[in-house]
């Protein structure tokens, strides 16, 4: 069963997501995107609390989805963001340093979380992720006049040093 709510999520996100990222692209502006990113994490930070009260498999499947809709909503807005803001000519370095951050979290997280669900059981843990996870959506709200500042970041850095072989 944990299978299936594994590809309830995947296959919700994965179809859901092109057309949303494409709702994004055709409106103008980074507003839409914000408060996509925003709405959607909100949704799957809240999924944390719904598995408190999950008392059979139908429950989790209905979680999965309402993940998969958030992340969906989530990672296109994310992407489009973080995209327009990368230093020109350092793209894949910057890609590089978000998945690596993204890595290193979801390695922690996990170390973490396996630590807690042995000595505090489940429900803490989904308890615990909730919590920051709904305080890391706040902090998005902190952030938003730096993401809407007409500033763009297109003044290259110093010069590449280049590789020779």
């Amino acid at each position: 069963m944990v299978g299936f709510a594994v590809a309830v999520y995947w296959v919700t996100k994965s179809g859901i997501q092109p057309f949303l990222a494409h709702f994004l692209d055709v409106t103008d502006g980074e507003k839409d995107d914000f408060w996509f990113l925003v709405a959607g994490m909100f949704m799957a930070n809240l999924v944390p609390f719904g598995f408190l009260f999950a008392t059979n498999m139908f429950h989790i499947f209905i979680l999965q989805v309402l993940h998969g809709i958030a992340m969906a909503m989530v990672v296109p807005s994310w992407a489009a963001i973080f995209t327009r803001h990368i230093q020109k000519g350092w793209e894949a370095f910057s890609w590089s340093i978000e998945s690596t951050a993204l890595g290193f979290a979801a390695g922690l997280a996990a170390a973490f979380g396996g630590i807690l669900a042995g000595t505090l059981g489940f429900k803490a843990v989904f308890i615990i992720v909730g919590v920051f996870g709904m305080l890391s959506s706040f902090l998005l709200l902190l952030v938003r006049n730096q993401v809407f500042s007409p500033k763009r970041v297109d003044q290259p850095l110093p010069p590449k040093e280049k590789l020779t072989h």
